[in-house]
């Protein structure tokens, strides 16, 4: 049986064969009695909305027209609390019904968070158990959606949603256009139903969401999950700023990272290989799951933008959990203990430098993997198993710039507010403790031996710190991949327009150098062009490759004896001087000479 928790979803065709047909059960205990919750299922169309009465089925209206859907009733449970059944035949629920939501209301000012053990479980025909979820700290609301089938495309999947409604039975009823007044709301109001994967409301604000089905990740958390997809997972529920599951996700992935860290020795962490061994096991399953197509089948129709910002805000908000649970255990002992690390059995690292590390682990992986989700989400190609571009991700993760001093890249990484206190703290003992790290590893673990050698103020500063470095980090990223995306289209729009693939890579480098200087951006587009020019013309300019100087004499003589119309050139030249900001004196010149060129020809 599969465990399930707040805002997982899964496909029912994964859980069994024969799933067609399902058992839905509510579960409770309380000393209330019996009657007082009442359950409820609205059949959503594409709208979110009952189409009429007959969507909304309570105990007055049991079961829907075609008997697809029906309330079996309830029963008492060995330990003494009540449980309530629904079947669903799912081959015969109208094509029309896109959602189904199962509910639960109570009334006359009773709460969820007076019941125990609330729960879901979810059985096949046969009656073997499929998925189970509790509804953990319901909180004090009168309404809660326990959880929902929905399609995508030819399959039925389910959703563990367990999430309160503050507006109660009579706003969620409204949401979902149920008449209370005079319909099938009147007796037993049921909330609307949540889209399986967008934005549940809460008692608190919640945070903008993307509008469709697919507009937060699936997230499926259990024993058996894999740890790429997990992280991969940031769910709608969590976007919603609900602390429970984060904090369960959070835990989880601690989990994972103490077993990492348990398979270190000294030597690994004191000379940096722990980010070495770190970087490989982040990636490696991830990247092979995790591409353009993964995230359109969860994100369609949503621009990257919206996408981007959800996930960033996501994984600082798992950062600055993880700092809380962390720092608790820090002291300022373990910047002392880092210097002295030796022998080569990973049961020799001392506890207070493992705990530190499992902060260190979870950081670094949450933040490699976010800015690897930015890439492909904004179409940015990376190969990783070319050096360079391993690098390049590394950089922009960890927002590293070429030649930075530790000193003041650390203090860069901190909020404003403390940066007194850490250029006060951060000196001495400290910082030569760590001095003998790789350049990676040791800029990371400076940055959070931060977090656990200033006195008082350890346990708001991890918090800060790791929220503050994780958002600085994925904007960072946001900037660099949004920006090279924009070259890429640039690249793209150019080559498929082009009618002379091979001299445009010519025209374009003449006009990159005519300034005797080469941005990042001119740098980006040309390597972007000759990438798309040998992907989509077969063509390898070899002689280009292997210029160092070029001879504008060259260039003009190949563009001379070039016949027909050459104004695509032209629109190359004049892109490529733009692309980096404003066009200079110099590659002015050069448009010049080629549009006196063009209208010769």
């Amino acid at each position: 049986m599969r465990k399930m928790v707040k805002g997982a979803n899964v496909g029912l065709a994964e859980l069994g064969e024969d799933v067609a047909s399902v058992v839905m059960s509510l579960g409770w205990s309380g000393a209330t009695g019996e009657g007082d919750v009442d359950v409820s299922v609205l059949l959503l169309d594409g709208n979110g909305k009952v189409s009429g009465d007959g969507d909304f089925l309570s105990r007055g209206n049991p079961a829907f027209g075609n008997g697809s859907v029906r309330l079996l009733g309830r029963t008492s449970t060995a330990d003494g609390g009540s449980e309530e059944r629904i079947s669903f035949d799912l081959d015969a629920v109208p094509a029309e019904v896109e959602q189904i939501v199962v509910a639960a209301s109570r009334h006359d000012g009773s709460a969820f968070e007076d019941l125990n053990d609330l729960r879901v479980a979810l059985a096949g025909s046969s009656g073997e158990g499929l998925v189970h979820f509790s509804v953990d700290e319901a909180g004090a609301v009168s309404a809660v959606i326990f959880g929902a089938l929905y399609r995508r495309g030819d399959e039925w999947k389910f959703r563990a949603v367990g999430q309160g409604y503050a507006s109660g039975p009579a706003g969620l009823a409204a949401d979902f256009g149920v008449d209370i007044d005079g319909g099938a709301g009147t007796t037993d109001p049921g909330p609307r139903a949540v889209s399986p994967s967008a934005t549940v409301p809460s008692p608190r604000a919640p945070e903008p969401a993307a509008h469709d089905d697919e507009a937060a990740p699936e997230s499926e958390v259990d024993a058996e999950t894999d740890a790429a997809e997990v992280e991969v997972e940031l769910d709608a529920v969590g976007a919603a700023g609900d602390d429970g599951a984060d904090r369960e996700f959070v835990e989880h992935e601690r989990s994972e990272m103490r077993d990492f860290v348990k398979g270190l020795s000294p030597d690994d962490i004191k000379s940096g290989g722990w980010f070495t061994k770190l970087s490989a096991q982040a990636l490696s399953s991830y990247t092979d799951k995790v591409d353009w197509k993964y995230f359109q089948e969860r994100y369609e129709g949503v621009p990257a933008d919206v996408i981007v910002d959800q996930r960033i805000k996501m994984a600082s908000r798992y950062a600055a959990l993880e700092g809380g649970l962390s720092a608790g255990a820090y002291s300022a002992a373990v910047a002392a203990t880092i210097g002295s690390l030796g022998g080569a059995s990973a049961a020799t690292v001392p506890a207070a430098v493992a705990t530190m590390m499992v902060d260190v682990a979870f950081i670094t992986r949450l933040q490699l993997r976010l800015a690897y989700d930015i890439a492909v989400l904004y179409r940015v190609p990376l190969d990783l198993s070319d050096p360079d571009d391993m690098w390049k991700l590394i950089r922009v993760a960890f927002t590293i710039k070429s030649g930075e001093a530790v000193r003041g890249g650390v203090t860069k990484a901190v909020p404003a507010m403390v940066r007194p206190v850490v250029k006060r703290f951060y000196s001495g003992a400290v910082l030569n403790a760590a001095r003998g790290l790789p350049v990676v590893g040791k800029y990371l673990l400076q940055r959070n031996v931060i977090k656990i050698g200033i006195p008082v103020v350890g346990v708001p500063l991890a918090v800060v710190l790791n929220r503050y470095t994780t958002l600085l980090a994925g904007r960072h990223a946001q900037a660099v991949f949004r920006n090279e995306a924009r070259v890429i289209e640039i690249a793209e729009r150019l080559t498929g327009r082009s009618r002379h693939p091979q001299l445009m890579l010519w025209v374009a480098w003449l006009v990159i150098l005519a300034d005797e200087k080469t941005t990042d951006d001119e740098a980006l587009l040309i390597r972007h062009l000759v990438r798309l020019v040998r992907d989509q013309h077969q063509v390898v300019d070899r002689q280009l490759a292997h210029l160092v100087d070029i001879d504008h004499a060259d260039v003009w003589r190949r563009v001379d004896a070039e016949p027909g119309d050459l104004s695509d050139l032209l629109d190359v030249a004049e892109q490529v001087a733009a692309v980096d900001g404003d066009v200079n004196t110099a590659e002015s010149a050069v448009i010049s000479e080629l549009r006196d060129r063009c209208c010769r020809v």
